[in-house]
């Protein structure tokens, strides 16, 4: 019994269909990848909390933190994520999914800062996200993949998904991996998308 798959291949710069086949583990295995969803198609609803990794389905449900201490070199800045805004739980008292400021403080004298989600996308966002990067106080990899998941149409909706993808040989980025073309991210969610239906 053969599958129907249609898997990528990089052909002269471009991401192409081919017509090689894999497995059915493998295809289960690209469908299955992100285990927190039931369902593929509510890859395609949200960010992926940072902390619980429930989906934050609305913008003003978005907090983006991140951790402020001092060491000899002067400030440092590290452990940026995307999270909700408040705990999931009306009944809960904790700090839900955010950083928990007292703990963060008695751990290693950081202080935690953050804004909402609403304040890091369009171009406004983009600036603001850029001037974290030239500041250089935030570690350079962590601002970059924030950017790419709020600003960049589809890569939060595959950016699981790519890696799994590409070490099957289903798919092979034109840029690099972790920087995906416009193009590329409708093909995989389409190839997802027709794995998934068939």
């Amino acid at each position: 019994m053969s599958m129907p798959v249609n898997p990528f291949r990089k052909v002269r710069g471009s991401a192409q269909l081919s017509r090689k086949q894999h497995g059915g583990r493998e295809i289960e295995s690209l469908l299955a990848m992100n285990k927190r969803t039931e369902k593929t198609e509510r890859i395609s609803q949200g960010w992926r909390c940072s902390c619980c990794g429930d989906l934050i389905t609305s913008i003003e449900d978005g907090w983006v933190e991140w951790l402020a201490s001092e060491d000899e070199r002067g400030e440092r800045l590290k452990g940026l994520r995307l999270v909700h805004r408040l705990s999931p739980s009306a009944e809960s008292n904790g700090p839900g999914c955010r950083y928990d400021s007292v703990r963060e403080f008695r751990n290693d004298r950081s202080i935690v800062e953050g804004l909402s989600l609403e304040r890091f996308v369009g171009s406004d966002g983009l600036m603001l996200l850029l001037s974290f990067l030239a500041s250089g106080e935030m570690p350079r990899g962590d601002v970059l993949e924030l950017a790419k998941r709020v600003q960049i149409p589809g890569y939060e909706q595959t950016r699981e998904l790519f890696p799994e993808a590409i070490g099957m040989g289903v798919f092979s980025p034109t840029i690099g991996e972790g920087y995906y073309m416009q193009s590329e991210i409708r093909e995989l969610l389409s190839w997802v998308n027709r794995e998934t239906n068939s």
